[in-house]
């Protein structure tokens, strides 16, 4: 998607994401966002709270009779939610994402089913939401303790591997992606388990291609990219220095790159469990905003992910 409200600043935590939504919202009104599936109490306390904070106004398409239970569960009224009757998790993913395309909704989110059956419902060939060639990959937003900005790792939920080309087209999303916060000169770390080159490492001969590619100018102008790069060369400027690494990124990594679902979801949720780092999460190279949220998301990520979609979504113009 095009993003139309580029922040004219580095945005360097998402207390800040979330203000700048608040401000959004004011100005527009609460952004409506069309949940799939949306019945379960791990679903409907985090709307909620967004509902309260005035930032979205959810309508949920799932089982009718599940909505009403768990907003009793909540003890939240279900006066005033608009509510779309629809058991089926399938028809109701199709509702949903209908809703958004039509304009009746102006974000989509995940509810009460596995990505990997969200994903196969907008990747229908039949809804034609994702042109050939085009990437879709998961970003996370994370704002960890101790580190001074922003950190944008991808791909977490979504992309499990891709190709050289594949992988070209992710990082030119997040590039996009990051552009949107004011991040307009990003340094994109290649994560590897080692800095060296190593012909028996096929991902570190890979990174140190893209690598090459940014040296030569391949990339936008401003943009760094290096790897392979270990996890403590790309954040700790104490590493950089016991190491005597030299890079225009080592230290100073504003964006994260991984080459395996699995290492990035591991990563993602070590930040969160052992870190205590904050969140939000999204999709994107898709063209609306897609709210992707772990089911066990505390209710003040997923704010997060909502603050991030409504900044995606940018003015109701």
């Amino acid at each position: 998607m095009e993003y139309r409200n580029i922040i004219d600043h580095p945005v360097r935590s998402l207390d800040e994401v979330c203000e700048l939504a608040a401000e959004q919202a004011r100005q527009y009104g609460p952004y409506r966002v069309a949940v799939a599936a949306g019945e379960t109490i791990m679903t409907l306390g985090p709307l909620s709270y967004g509902r309260e904070q005035e930032l979205i106004e959810p309508i949920l398409v799932g089982n009718q009779k599940q909505i009403y239970a768990s907003l009793e569960k909540l003890n939240v009224s279900p006066k005033g939610w608009q509510i779309i009757n629809e058991k089926d998790h399938h028809r109701a993913t199709k509702k949903a994402i209908n809703m958004v395309t039509s304009g009746l909704a102006d974000i989509l989110m995940r509810g009460k089913l596995l990505a990997r059956d969200f994903f196969q419902v907008l990747l229908d060939p039949q809804l034609n939401l994702r042109e050939k060639g085009d990437m879709w990959n998961n970003v996370v937003v994370l704002d960890v303790k101790g580190i001074d900005r922003l950190l944008f790792l991808t791909d977490c939920a979504m992309v499990v591997n891709t190709d050289l080309p594949g992988r070209l087209k992710l990082i030119k999303n997040a590039l996009d992606f990051a552009l949107l916060l004011g991040i307009n000169e990003p340094k994109v770390a290649l994560l590897a388990a080692v800095e060296a080159v190593t012909p028996g490492m096929p991902v570190s001969l890979e990174e140190a291609v893209i690598a090459k590619m940014a040296e030569r100018g391949q990339f936008p102008k401003g943009v760094e990219i290096d790897g392979p790069l270990s996890l403590d060369l790309s954040l700790s400027p104490k590493s950089v220095a016991k190491k005597k690494m030299k890079s225009p990124v080592a230290g100073k990594a504003d964006i994260l790159v991984v080459n395996d679902i699995s290492i990035g979801n591991v990563l993602f949720k070590a930040m969160i469990t052992l870190c205590g780092a904050h969140s939000a999460s999204t999709i994107v190279g898709a063209p609306f905003p897609i709210i992707l949220t772990s089911r066990s998301e505390d209710p003040e990520n997923s704010l997060n992910s909502f603050a991030l979609a409504i900044l995606m979504a940018g003015s109701k113009e």
